[in-house]
């Protein structure tokens, strides 16, 4: 392949965990190693990071991107301003920029990069890393349909990539940026239902985890909705059905609204926050 068909990627925050899994991501798609750089803080960590995948690795960010073709900045947020002034001067006028940040629109880095400047906004969870994550991409005002395709050619090893207009952030944050502690949350409260029921923590917690991960394998690949895969479980006058009376009853629906709301709400005053500098 030439090097037209694989563009130069710098991962800023490469040795964290969502820039190894977009380089784990690159590399399993056939990106050629010396066709990515990885910068960080950390020579320890960078070093794992050029061990593990043969990448070129540097701590000096404006050196990373200078000719690169797609610079992924995946740093914390309140680092983010620091960052993109440091390395302001030297993104290439025609570079992508494919930001994997929470909380900070597209409109934040093209006021701080250049004039003009591609940039993608990314949303994607931790289970990316298995390559079984949901991630969604919207476009900035300079991004063109080139240059979505290249972020989603980037992303397609972290799992599901889709294309939402970025006043849809919000909603997908919630969906699939918190889903995961959602997930978790309820297999605790499986596991201490099941402890509460005679059961050892080990046994609960794994009985717990394997139906959720069934239940999700099933929803994915039936082809049904969560709606008629739960009337197929929910015998009339059985247990589940009671306890999804229960459930209801004591304010399923109400407590998953307020908990997006309550993310919604957050991410949109630390977006606020952290472009007030």
């Amino acid at each position: 392949m030439s090097e037209t068909t694989y563009p130069r990627v710098a991962v800023l925050g490469g040795a964290g965990t969502i820039g190894t899994t977009v380089i784990s991501a690159l590399r399993g798609a056939g990106w050629p190693a010396d066709r990515i750089v990885a910068a960080g803080r950390t020579a320890a960590r960078l070093e794992t990071v050029a061990a593990e995948f043969g990448v070129e690795v540097t701590t000096d960010a404006a050196d990373a991107v200078t000719g690169a073709d797609v610079v992924v900045t995946s740093v914390k947020p309140q680092d983010m301003r620091a960052l993109l002034t440091q390395i302001a001067s030297a993104v290439s006028a025609d570079a992508l920029v494919l930001t994997v940040a929470a909380a900070l629109p597209s409109s934040f880095y093209e006021d701080l990069l250049a004039p003009g400047t591609a940039v993608v906004r990314s949303m994607p969870n931790t289970p990316s890393r298995l390559g079984k994550g949901a991630t969604s991409i919207s476009a900035g005002a300079h991004a063109t349909e080139e240059h979505m395709a290249l972020a989603e050619r980037i992303l397609a090893g972290t799992g599901l990539v889709a294309r939402v207009p970025e006043d849809q952030i919000a909603g997908v944050s919630v969906v699939s940026g918190s889903g995961p502690a959602f997930f978790y949350a309820v297999a605790e409260a499986m596991a201490a239902a099941g402890m509460a029921n005679g059961l050892d923590r080990e046994l609960a917690e794994a009985l717990a985890a394997q139906t959720l991960i069934g239940a999700g394998a099933l929803l994915e690949e039936s082809g049904e909705t969560p709606a008629e895969l739960r009337a197929k479980v929910s015998s009339k006058g059985g247990t589940t059905l009671a306890a999804l009376a229960a459930m209801e009853s004591a304010g399923l629906q109400g407590v998953f609204s307020a908990g997006a709301n309550a993310a919604i709400a957050r991410a949109r005053e630390l977006g606020e926050e952290l472009q007030r500098g």
